[in-house]
């Protein structure tokens, strides 16, 4: 636990500091430039409370994250840092603390746009695939739990290369094409991966379309772990976005040479801002991961609360078919 008041009080030290300086326009959420740089530095953590009622509960400093971001010209540029479950207690064993100091890179890549249709994106990043796994801060995110469809199906994140293609018309148009041909860039660096799968290859195609207030996204690709296991996985995805009504939803299946590993996994989540700062949101999901024999329909109700939009608190009930899985979860979250 000291460790865990050291980490709060070298965050509240640093940004005292920062806002106590004559000419330093900070706004909460947007990072703080250093100097004259075309660099800012930003970050965030989160709290995370969680009861499983027969198992445990726990109350954990989910993550914590340094960024470093910035863009000249053409070219942009992202460096992110992040420790995971930095400190864990569970209040039915009094010898079940856990702390974790070590930072992991979640993100470094730069990005170098030809012109207005054209980019090239090299680094580690978050894969471009569905819509939950393209918001890479959870206090951006609408649950403090993310659907299982961005933690099984494919690679959270690819250490490659993806080609952009952009249609500015009338019809916006994107094309991504992920390209991937050696290991995590964590193995490469620290031999300590920080994905849910350890690849060694990846490739992928991305397409969305978006016209108004409607978009479609469709994606298709293979990764190989280091144990030469290879998947294939197809996803699709929808949005529907107008004023406090907010609809999405994301199915997809995956499959290895021989077999399907996950016949089917998705869910589809409505959020809808009943006053302002406050969001309802509703989520159903199901999945079947033959690889593990786990199959799993559940629901998920929550409510969110943003005094400021950098700012999160996040209260949800997971009711699931699965026994033993019910739980209930409430978590804050704040962007710098």
């Amino acid at each position: 636990m000291a460790r865990l008041l050291s980490l709060f009080l070298l965050w509240v030290v640093f940004f005292s500091s920062i806002l106590k300086a004559e000419d330093t326009k900070y706004e909460l959420g947007q990072g703080v430039q250093l100097g004259t740089l075309p660099l800012y530095m930003g970050g965030y953590f989160s709290l995370l409370y969680r009861d499983t009622f027969d198992n445990e509960r726990l109350f954990e400093l989910e993550n914590v994250a340094l960024m470093l971001y910035g863009e000249k010209e053409n070219l942009s540029y992202m460096m992110e840092l992040e420790a995971e479950n930095v400190y864990s207690e569970v209040f039915q064993n009094e010898d079940a603390d856990v702390v974790n100091e070590h930072f992991h890179i979640e993100r470094l890549y730069l990005e170098y746009a030809f012109n207005e249709s054209y980019a090239l994106r090299a680094g580690k990043f978050n894969s471009p695939v569905g819509l939950w796994n393209q918001i890479p801060i959870n206090v951006l995110r609408d649950t403090s739990s993310n659907p299982m469809h961005s933690r099984i199906l494919f690679p959270q994140f690819t250490s490659g290369l993806d080609v952009k293609y952009t249609a500015n018309n009338e019809n916006e148009m994107r094309v991504d094409l992920l390209l991937q041909e050696n290991e995590d860039f964590d193995n490469l660096i620290s031999k300590e991966i920080y994905n849910n799968f350890e690849t060694d290859r990846h490739y992928g195609i991305g397409l969305s379309l978006t016209e108004q207030a409607v978009s479609y996204r469709l994606n298709a690709g293979v990764f190989r772990t280091v144990t030469a296991d290879e998947y294939y996985y197809v996803s699709a995805a929808f949005l529907y976005d107008i004023a406090d009504l907010r609809l999405q939803g994301e199915v997809g299946t995956q499959f290895d040479q021989d077999k399907s590993t996950i016949p089917y996994i998705g869910y589809i989540q409505g959020r809808y801002t009943f006053e302002e700062k406050h969001e309802a949101i509703v989520r159903l999901e199901s999945y079947d991961d033959r690889s593990t024999e786990t199959k799993d329909t559940f629901a998920v109700l929550g409510y969110t609360y943003r005094p400021l939009y950098p700012i999160a608190l996040k209260g949800e009930y997971q009711w699931h078919t699965l026994h033993n899985e019910d739980r209930v979860m409430f978590s804050l979250s704040i962007l710098f």
